[in-house]
């Protein structure tokens, strides 16, 4: 697997002093139906150490520090590429390259 990070995000990461991204899951199961995404966000020190350690997290390099995948399979392409897009006032992390 070949992880990319678009230059926006990079330049964001760097100014940010960011450096690890976690992949995790988020399902929301109601009594009427069932969703399953994919969340991307920035965690710190603190929370890395507590999904790889006590969640079992996996580690992976990536151009600018480190990715932090969950344990069960996703679909991964050979190549998952992050960036980063403006939403108002807000930045989000994108992805491409990864299903559930």
């Amino acid at each position: 697997m070949d992880i990319r990070y678009t230059p926006q995000l990079l330049e964001y990461m760097k100014k940010r002093g960011k450096s690890t991204i976690l992949v995790e899951m988020v399902e929301i199961n109601n009594s009427d139906f069932e969703i399953s995404e994919l969340s991307v966000r920035f965690v710190d020190r603190r929370l890395r150490e507590l999904f790889v350690n006590k969640k079992g997290y996996r580690v992976f390099d990536a151009p600018e520090g480190e990715l932090l995948l969950p344990r069960f399979p996703l679909e991964l392409e050979p190549v998952v590429t992050f960036g980063l897009k403006k939403v108002l006032f807000f930045h989000v992390l994108t992805y491409t390259g990864i299903k559930i």
